[in-house]
């Protein structure tokens, strides 16, 4: 007989609906019916949230998880762990973790692991893993500790992204910069490649033979030599599983140099960012190697010093250029909403600041809208810039949540990252949310959320300006505690809601407030103008002499279901938008300024 009350609990659930399915007699916890109301407590607490939160209840330690806990389970546990004992599904682990449920069961008080490193096999492999958890006591109707609460979350991806980042730093500072032979120049960075968990081989071979001429870590594989003799001859990377072999050429075209081969740790998989870092890695050796080579023959030390010097303005220069195609890209179509976004640096020298904006469709059918402001305006506000919206744009699309709920993530991925004081952002997320099933043309709720970002500016069908007015709330990387609001406003056929930067109405000799107004009034009277045209005309309000990097953000909502050709209108020889929806001038003259009125919003309690 199924109990009402766990049906109940488990009915929003994937996981808790995959438990009505256990054989529950057969534990030691017996039927759900037979549940004590303390229990029953719990697993309604556990099956109501989305953060992973793991139990177990009894001597034997039966577990109950939720969906948010069913990831850290691979491929392998999932679903023989419900109702299972904790030391038989985490037999492998069981000598690191079973102190602390004994710490717990015994004493009473909650324990806290940040970073806890656990070999794990959930997948039919051992992996390594980290993970950040509270082990909390649970008690029975009679006050006595019968059980655990697990809240977790795993940081694997976060503690080797950093790790990695910190090789690739030793392997910089260990690089020689003068060339007298191969030998000379590969100890120094096999030692460096060697101290990285990554990397479990590192090999340096001379093209003559070809012949090892330094080495570390486990021995040469059957299939590696052939890999070397196969770059060598045709000059290019091999990539076979586990491995990368790096030819270093000559840049004078006259052969190969050296052969660098790294291979991975059989305790990370081997993906698409495994292999990117291992490319990464060996195209910073193949270069540092190159260039000492071509450094020893040149004669002429100044001239070499003004030769480095430029080179590193080009990666300088290559960086940020890939930070523009990787971040600033065309919005998706959308069957009913027209989206145009417009970037334009505050100097012609720089191809791109802390400004950013995005627009994605989250899985629910969601359209969401993102702007933000990184402070500082060199490339390292560019790369924070392009993490923040990383960030913002991974949770929003998995999570689904509020944009209150998305900031206040990003807030708690920015510390739990320890991306430092540079992830100090102004940022407004929005979603343009509709009722299912309901056509295109209606109604729609756009809800939003601002760390500290200007005001949404809604110009509605009518012509009419509304400036969104709200109190805002701290801007992103100041407190991660910080609880935040959403606001909602509904839009209809033809209202088109605006975002942008604060470049766009800041200068240093006009107050915020009335540029903001005059930005209003700017506005008024745009709703039959094409969006492209929408945004040259606010681009109209900048100086020859602005200082600030400009990011825009408009969508208008189609009355018909159909995207219009605003973005389409793109002007052949514009170089302000550097390549982002370009857009012809408006022939329309700034009006007045006009003061925005009143939203027709209101704050959304979470």
């Amino acid at each position: 007989m199924r109990a009402g009350w766990f049906e109940d609990a488990t009915a929003r659930s994937a996981v808790g609906r995959e438990a009505r399915t256990v054989a529950w007699d057969a534990t030691p916890l017996g039927p759900p019916s037979s549940w004590p109301e303390s229990l029953r407590h719990a697993v309604r607490l556990c099956f109501s949230t989305r953060f992973a939160v793991m139990m177990v209840w009894g001597p034997d330690l039966t577990m109950i998880y939720n969906d948010g806990y069913r990831e850290m389970l691979g491929s392998d546990k999932h679903p023989g762990a419900l109702g299972a004992p904790a030391r038989v599904v985490w037999g492998e682990i069981w000598d690191d973790i079973s102190p602390l449920f004994d710490a717990v069961l015994t004493t009473g008080q909650a324990t806290l692991s940040r970073d806890l490193y656990l070999l794990m096999n959930r997948s039919g492999y051992d992996e390594e893993t980290y993970f950040t958890f509270s082990y909390s006591p649970l008690w029975d109707d009679d006050g006595r500790i019968v059980g655990v609460l697990d809240i977790a979350t795993e940081t694997t991806l976060g503690v080797v992204d950093q790790r990695r980042l910190a090789t690739l730093g030793g392997v910089h500072a260990a690089l020689p910069t003068t060339f007298t032979d191969l030998r000379r120049f590969a100890l120094p960075v096999v030692k460096a490649l060697s101290a990285s968990p990554d990397i479990s081989r590192a090999a340096v071979y001379d093209v003559s033979g070809p012949q090892v001429v330094v080495e570390s870590g486990e021995a040469q594989e059957a299939d590696e030599l052939a890999l070397v003799v196969r770059a060598v001859s045709s000059g290019r990377r091999q990539v076979a599983h586990g491995m990368v072999v790096e030819p270093v050429r000559s840049d004078r075209d006259t052969g190969t140099l050296a052969v660098l081969v790294l291979r991975g740790t059989a305790v990370r998989p081997w993906d698409e960012d495994y292999i990117r870092f291992m490319v990464v890695l060996s195209t910073t050796v193949d270069a540092a190697l190159r260039d000492a080579v071509r450094r020893r023959e040149h004669d002429d030390a100044l001239r070499l010093r003004a030769l480095r010097l430029e080179e590193e303005r080009a990666r300088a220069t290559e960086v940020s250029l890939a930070l523009q195609r990787a971040v600033l890209t065309d919005p998706p179509q959308f069957d009913d909403l027209e989206v145009v976004v417009h970037y334009q640096p505050a100097a012609a020298e720089r191809d791109i600041g802390g400004d950013w904006y995005d627009a994605f469709a989250t899985r629910d059918g969601s359209t969401t809208l993102v702007i933000g402001d990184v402070i500082g305006h060199d490339l390292g506000a560019a790369v924070m810039m392009g993490q923040l919206r990383a960030l913002v744009r991974a949770i929003g699309y998995d999570s689904q949540d509020t944009p209150a709920r998305v900031l206040e993530r990003v807030d708690a991925a920015i510390d739990g990252l320890a991306l430092g004081s540079t992830a100090t952002a102004t940022a407004l997320v929005a979603r343009v949310e509709q009722a299912p099933g309901q056509r295109p043309g209606r109604l729609r709720t756009v809800r939003w959320s601002s760390a500290g970002h200007p005001p949404p500016i809604l110009v509605r069908a009518d012509g009419t300006c509304e400036i969104l007015a709200v109190r805002n709330d701290l801007l992103l990387g100041m407190d991660p505690g910080t609880p935040r609001r959403d606001h909602a406003v509904d839009i209809g056929p033809g209202d088109t809601l605006v975002l942008y930067t604060d470049g766009l109405i800041e200068t240093r000799d006009s107050r915020l407030s009335a540029r903001l107004d005059q930005l209003a009034g700017v506005l008024e009277g745009t709703h039959t103008a094409e969006l492209g045209s929408v945004v040259q005309t606010a681009l109209s309000m900048l100086s020859a002499t602005a200082d600030d990097d400009v990011a825009i953000v408009m969508v208008r909502a189609s009355p018909h279901g159909g995207t219009s050709s605003g973005r389409d209108a793109i002007e052949a020889g514009s170089a302000t938008a550097v390549g982002q929806t370009r857009t012809p001038g408006s022939t329309r003259a700034p009006r007045a300024a006009r003061p925005g009125r009143v939203p027709r919003s209101k704050e959304q309690p979470r």
